[in-house]
């Protein structure tokens, strides 16, 4: 009688335990092949209760700029050429398969210096100016919601993006920081004034973004293609800085002015080639247009430049962890309309894992 009690409790037990182990191995089965799916795979969403966070570092070199006719202007050449830094904080989570938020900020630095001049006074004193203009500080926060299809394809999958920007950030630029330097008092008396204006990365306006991102997959290719549509809420009030010499002392006022930021359209497409599981290489194109805006002194009404920049990105990603991936893009521009045309490099260590996922 011992014995069958005991034979029953173990078979009780191995029925119970083997299920409950194997479904334990699923779920670890599971979250790995998730976190590892390559690119051609992989859904335009995050999956339901996967956490991702990006950090990206972009290195631009300023040596090349497009005039208001798509001229090529060689900024080397002038003694202008610069470089700017930009930095790029971004988080996702998904609360469906099919539904996902995010939110993203950026900090940007860069300085644009305008090319050296002379001047000769009436009372033959002669006058170098040079020209700065500093851009730095953080970026207003996107907070964003993508809804893919509810129906998962193997070779197609399509999303859409809906968000807006808050204007969390500084705009209004700080007073400007002019010097004069390299005085001297000669028969022609000369000296440098040094120009330094400051500006924010702040929009000062909220600012909606609308997107829409399609994918097609065979085998181990992949065609991406992306279109974005950002516009203000309404427009906006800033300061503008005016100085004046006196003495060789710099005074400053401030006054008001509105405007209203351009209307940006960005279009996106790209081929990728899954080389293997964990190395994905991409040629995109992108095409940026800026329009619509305008700026409004003392009453008059100035309709901004418009601006446009294509630009070929060849990119590749590495998983290096089921965790851990890195994305690399190169920026190489082709043409343009009133825009700088900088190269740039761009990498991006993303961090992705399933919190409550056991």
């Amino acid at each position: 009688m011992k014995s069958a009690s005991l034979f029953i409790i173990t078979v009780l037990f191995l029925v119970c335990a083997v299920p409950a182990a194997s479904q334990r191995n699923q779920a670890e089965r599971d979250k790995f092949t998730l976190l590892t799916m390559p690119y051609n795979k992989r859904p335009l969403a995050l999956y339901r209760g996967q956490f991702q966070a990006n950090a990206g570092y972009k290195f631009a070199i300023r040596a090349r700029s497009y005039d208001k006719d798509g001229n090529v202007i060689i900024l080397k050449d002038q003694g202008t050429a610069s470089v700017y830094h930009y930095y790029f904080l971004n988080i996702r989570y998904g609360i469906t398969n099919f539904l996902e938020l995010s939110a993203e900020t950026n900090y940007i630095k860069k300085g644009i210096r305008s090319p050296a001049e002379k001047y000769f006074s009436t009372v033959a004193d002669v006058v170098k100016v040079n020209t700065v203009t500093e851009t730095k500080g953080m970026g207003d926060v996107l907070l964003l919601a993508t809804l893919r299809l509810p129906i998962t394809y193997k070779w197609f999958d399509f999303a859409a993006k809906g968000g807006i920007f808050l204007p969390t950030a500084k705009y209004e630029p700080p007073a400007p920081k002019h010097t004069i330097t390299n005085v001297s008092l000669t028969a022609a008396n000369t000296y440098t004034i040094n120009f330094h204006y400051n500006n924010t990365n702040g929009f000062g306006v909220p600012v909606y973004l609308l997107s829409a991102v399609t994918k097609f997959s065979l085998s181990k290719f992949s065609i991406e293609a992306d279109f974005s549509y950002m516009d203000p809420v309404k427009g906006g009030k800033n300061i503008r800085w005016d100085e004046e010499l006196v003495n060789k002392t710099f005074a400053y006022s401030s006054n008001s002015y509105k405007y209203r930021l351009n209307r940006i359209i960005e279009a996106n497409a790209a081929l990728h080639y899954q080389a293997t599981g964990w190395f994905n290489i991409e040629i995109n194109t992108n095409y940026h247009r800026s329009e619509s805006g305008w700026t409004e002194y003392w009453g008059k009404k100035y309709k901004n430049p418009e601006e446009h920049l294509f630009t070929l990105e060849p990119a590749m990603e590495i998983q290096i962890s089921p965790a851990i991936t890195v994305y690399e893009i190169t920026g190489l521009p082709l043409s343009g309309k009133n825009m700088d045309a900088p190269f740039y490099l761009f990498i991006t260590l993303s961090y992705n894992l399933f919190p409550f996922l056991k």
